[in-house]
């Protein structure tokens, strides 16, 4: 979280106050929440997830003029709000909009004043609730729902999807299937190749139940899709292996690679009234296999364009519960936790180290060193229990950082400031690097070994205080054996500003985005002889070195969360 316009700890202070003010139901009113009519209203409960600044449902449907109840309960540890905005908002902008003037924001609980706010909760304190009642409107679309409470909007988000009472779009005409074999990690350029079998889908309902093929083949369906009204339609696919979703030629639902199918992925296009081409373009490779299609549109509902319905659109109307690959957190207790799998941001020979005080790494074996660190939960290990268990799974904390950029190598001899840093090509070995393990001591921290010019190095990881609640730190231990080369350093950090603050090093890092999600990449470096040099902050090496990384909003939230 960053707080322009003001100094920062202007910014703990107007933080602090703002979740004392919740308390009090007069300052946090909702005036633009209207009371529910008479009748039993749909109930909607949208939790947080605790240390994840996440709602568990992040998407539901309503009808048009229908009565709700809403019941927001924040289980975490920070105050959060929902706040509903029209159709086509760009609900982190708004939100964003707020620091202009965050004196008179705190006022108003973080709730934005912003003409396309449709209605809103209070700011909820941990480990209380809200309630709204309220009648959907009266124009269909899509709603969306985010936390406006700083640094909180660019993810956590959601959106309440508003159709016409029993109004379906129109089904797909004329659909054909050619069918394909061949063994492919992504899909193919379909055009190129000869089709092994070909023919007339007669239910018009896209299916796998083609042939008695059941790895290495591909399937494109086309066919003609019609729009009632010109205007704005959503295209939803998932699938187990890729695939894609084209409207008169152009790709507008992506889903391609090697995953199963637990996440919809979705696009938008504008269609005007009457017929249009319909393509959906699939794979399977090996494993399972599953194939879902759908679309909505103004004043419609979720129509299904695929014989079997995803989990989530059972019933048309049940809210998305968060990622169907998240369920199964592991926490951390009294000891660290390892987690070898593919982690976002991690690489490909990541190794994750929960900790206990709240704090977490991916060290790679490829990088010799820590790739990414994030505060907060851990991991969660659904993505990889469900199915074939395919995919890189974000962290499931927040504050991602990458301190010392990607793919690049710890150590350089008399490197130049304006110079680039050693790294190593994805799927290569560094030279000059050998990976020796790790082991575990008798609490299970782990201590990581590898050489380089002939130095026997090992690191060891381990967290003072609480990185959650905020006077937490990641502190970082290297210990070098033999003859340390002259003018050699250690990479401790790198980033477009960094300055000294209060004993340490602001570092502002390169944008980082991890599965579609930005991080703010700014954290502080402690380390005794630490140098600036360019973008890089470096140190002579010697036979040991201590370094402390945390992150310089930990503490805002801390006061805002008491």
């Amino acid at each position: 979280m960053r707080c322009p316009s003001i100094t920062l700890a202007a910014c703990h202070l107007l933080i602090a106050s703002s979740a004392l003010q919740a308390a009090d139901p007069a300052a946090a009113s909702s005036a633009k929440n209207p009371s529910a009519p008479a009748g039993e209203p749909k109930t909607v409960t949208i939790k947080t997830l605790r240390a994840q600044m996440r709602y568990d449902t992040t998407e539901f449907e309503v009808k048009v003029g229908q009565k709700v109840k809403l019941v927001f309960e924040n289980d975490d540890e920070m105050p959060h709000n929902l706040c509903f905005f029209a159709p086509g908002t760009d609900v982190v902008a708004a939100a964003n909009k707020q620091m202009d003037k965050p004196e008179e924001a705190l006022k108003r609980n973080w709730i934005p004043e912003d003409p396309r706010l449709w209605i809103h909760s209070k700011l909820v304190n941990p480990h209380e609730h809200d309630e709204l009642s309220f009648t959907a409107p009266e124009q269909a679309g899509v709603y969306p729902y985010v936390c406006t409470f700083p640094g909180h909007a660019a993810i956590m988000q959601g959106k309440m999807i508003v159709g016409e009472v029993g109004s379906r779009l129109p089904g797909l005409t004329g659909l054909k299937f050619q069918l394909y074999l061949g063994d492919w990690k992504k899909l193919p350029d379909f055009s190129r190749l000869q089709p092994h079998r070909e023919g007339a889908v007669k239910d018009n309902l896209v299916q796998l139940k083609l042939d008695d093929y059941k790895n290495q083949f591909g399937l494109v369906f086309t066919g003609k899709i019609e729009a009632p009204v010109a205007g704005d339609y959503t295209f939803l696919v998932a699938s187990d292996d890729g695939g894609r979703i084209l409207i008169d030629g152009k790709k507008v639902a992506d889903a391609d690679g090697i995953h199963p199918a637990n996440d919809v992925h979705e696009g938008r296009i504008h269609l005007f009234k009457g017929a249009h081409d319909f393509r959906l373009e699939y794979f399977q490779a090996a494993g399972g296999s599953e194939l879902y299609a759908a679309w909505r549109g103004p004043g419609s509902v979720l129509t299904p364009l695929s014989k079997t319905l995803h989990p989530a659109w059972q019933s048309g109307a049940k809210p998305k519960k968060g990622d169907e690959t998240t369920g199964l957190p592991l926490i951390v207790g009294a000891e660290p936790i390892i987690y070898r799998n593919f982690i976002a941001g991690g690489g490909n020979r990541g190794i994750a180290v929960g900790y206990p005080g709240s704090a977490s790494i991916v060290w790679n074996a490829e990088y010799f060193g820590p790739v990414i660190a994030w505060r907060g939960a851990f991991i969660d290990a659904a993505r990889h229990w469900t199915g074939r268990g395919g995919g890189f799974q974000l962290p499931l904390g927040f504050d991602v950082i990458r301190p010392a950029g990607e793919n690049a190598l710890p150590f350089a001899i008399n490197p130049a400031p304006d110079a680039s840093w050693p790294a190593v090509a994805k799927g290569e070995r560094a030279d000059e690097y050998t990976w020796k393990g790790y082991e575990l001591d008798a609490r299970g921290y782990p201590t990581f070994h590898y050489e380089w010019k002939g130095l026997k190095i090992s690191e060891r990881f381990s967290v003072d205080g609480d990185a959650f609640a905020g006077a937490g730190r990641l502190v970082r231990v290297l210990k070098i054996e033999g003859q340390i080369p002259a003018g050699a350093m250690l990479r401790l950090a790198t980033g477009s500003q960094i300055h000294p603050a209060d004993g340490a090093f602001h570092v502002t890092g390169d944008a980082l985005t991890l599965e579609g999600h930005p991080f703010d990449n700014t954290f502080q470096v402690t380390a005794a002889g630490a140098l600036i040099a360019g973008r890089n902050l470096v140190l002579p090496l010697r036979p040991e070195i201590t370094v402390s990384y945390s992150w310089p909003n930990a503490h805002a939230q801390h006061a805002a969360a008491h």
